[in-house]
């Protein structure tokens, strides 16, 4: 398992879940995936969950429901939400770094329970190959 940077800054560094995709040297990354999806539809939604991410960061996380929340219940599940209706699903490891497992389209008030029940397993997938030795995190390309 992979992980890929995102943002980083002063307070916390945000990475993202990459797996490994058959025999390519390619990963799948879901949150990538997400944000170049949701870029053609909602440009504007994709700019300020973008700029929460930067601000998260620079400064650490948003003592704002509307923008960063606990998912109770889930046993460290957070989400970072656009008020447009997009959500980023991540955890913490080591008090300092955001992994985000993937992103989602709100449709109801609630966060599914399949998109939660995602999230912790990728959770649980991360820390086993931690545990393991087996997690990669990966240096940002510069070209």
């Amino acid at each position: 398992m992979k992980t890929l940077v995102i943002r980083t800054g002063e307070r916390l560094t945000i990475r993202a879940i990459a797996f490994p995709v058959g025999g390519s040297e390619r990963d799948k990354c879901p949150t990538l995936a997400f944000f170049q999806e949701q870029a053609q539809q909602r440009p504007t939604d994709v700019a300020k969950l973008g700029a929460l991410l930067t601000e998260t960061a620079k400064s650490g996380p948003p003592h704002n429901d509307q923008k960063f929340k606990d998912l109770p219940g889930t046993d460290g599940i957070y989400e970072f939400k656009t008020s447009g209706g997009l959500r980023l699903l991540s955890f913490w490891d080591d008090g300092s770094l955001i992994i985000c497992t993937h992103g989602y389209l709100k449709g109801s008030k609630k966060a599914p329970k399949n998109e939660i029940q995602r999230a912790k397993r990728i959770k649980r997938e991360y820390f086993d190959a931690k545990k393991r030795g087996e997690l990669t995190h990966a240096e940002t390309k510069t070209r």
